[in-house]
C-alpha cells in the first residue's frame, strides 16, 4: 500500500507540475501575441476593446459601418485650406439656410469613397498611391457654383462648392485610384461623379429644401469670387490619404 501511495503522490505532483508549466507557457504565448502599445496607440483602439459609437458624441452623426479591430477607415482626397475671406463667406451662409447645421472646418475634395482597409494591406496600398502620384503633374481646378449632396444612407445632407474639371485631371486621378482599389476588391468612386468641397452639413435628408436656395447661394458665391479671383482657383500640388488616424501626403510632379 505504501508503494501504491507513493506512486499516486508522484503522479499527482507530476500532473500539477505539468499544469503549472502549461500555465506559464500560456502566459508566455499571451505576452508574445500582445500588440505593442505604439501600434495600439496608432490604431486608436486598445486590444480587446469593443468600440461602441454613440451619435450623441458626434453631433448626431451615425457611422456608415461598424468599427472592427483590424479594419482601418481610409479616404483618398485633396486637402483644401480656404482663405479667411472665403471661410467668412461660408459662415455667412448659415444665416440664409432653412435648416440648422454646421460649417465644416477641415475641407477637402474626395477622390474615393470612405473605405475599409485591412491592416496587412496598408503598406502595399500606400506604395500604390505613391507610385501613381509620382507620375502625375500638378494642376489647377476652378470653383464655380453651390450644390447639394446627400450621403448614401440619407442620414446627412451637405452643401458643397462644385469643382470644375475641364481638363479631366480629377477624373484621371480617380480612375487610377479605382484600378488600385480593384486589386483589393474595394468599391470604386461614384459613377456619377461630382467633385466638390463640402462646407456645410446637417442631419437627415434635407435636399428638397436646400435645393430651393441654391440659386441665390450660387449668385452670392459668384459675386464673392469675382471680387476675390485668387479664391476661384485651387492649386493641386499633392494628394493625401488618411488611414485610421495617420495621414500620408504624396507630392505631384
Amino acid at each position: 500500500m505504501t508503494g501504491l501511495h507513493l506512486i499516486q503522490t508522484y503522479s499527482s505532483d507530476s500532473d500539477e507540475d505539468e499544469h503549472d508549466e502549461t500555465r506559464k507557457d500560456d502566459h508566455k504565448i499571451v505576452n508574445k501575441l500582445t500588440l505593442p502599445a505604439s501600434i495600439l496607440s496608432w490604431k486608436g483602439v486598445t486590444s480587446n476593446e469593443e468600440v461602441i459609437d454613440d451619435p450623441l458624441d458626434h453631433d448626431g452623426r451615425i457611422r456608415s459601418f461598424k468599427h472592427e479591430r483590424g479594419n482601418w477607415t481610409t479616404l483618398i482626397y485633396i486637402n483644401y485650406a480656404p482663405s479667411d475671406c472665403l471661410y467668412t463667406w461660408m459662415k455667412s451662409v448659415l444665416n440664409k439656410l432653412p435648416v440648422e447645421g454646421n460649417i465644416i472646418s477641415n475641407l477637402h475634395i474626395s477622390l474615393s469613397r470612405t473605405l475599409v482597409l485591412k491592416f496587412h494591406w496598408i503598406e502595399s496600398f500606400v506604395e500604390g498611391i505613391k507610385l501613381a502620384c509620382h507620375s502625375f503633374n500638378k494642376f489647377i481646378i476652378q470653383l464655380t457654383d453651390v450644390r447639394v449632396y446627400c450621403n448614401e444612407e440619407r442620414t446627412r445632407t451637405f452643401l458643397g462648392i462644385y469643382c470644375q474639371d475641364e481638363d479631366k485631371m480629377l477624373k484621371c486621378l480617380t480612375e487610377i485610384f479605382d484600378n488600385l482599389l480593384a486589386e483589393y476588391q474595394l468599391p470604386s468612386f461614384y459613377k456619377d461623379t461630382s467633385y466638390h468641397i463640402s462646407f456645410f452639413w446637417c442631419l437627415g435628408d434635407k435636399q428638397a429644401c436646400l435645393k430651393e436656395i441654391l440659386s441665390p447661394l450660387t449668385s452670392s458665391l459668384n459675386k464673392f469670387l469675382a471680387e476675390n479671383m485668387e479664391d476661384a482657383y485651387v492649386h493641386v500640388n499633392d494628394i493625401q490619404c488618411k488611414i485610421g488616424n495617420k495621414c500620408y501626403i504624396f507630392k505631384l510632379k
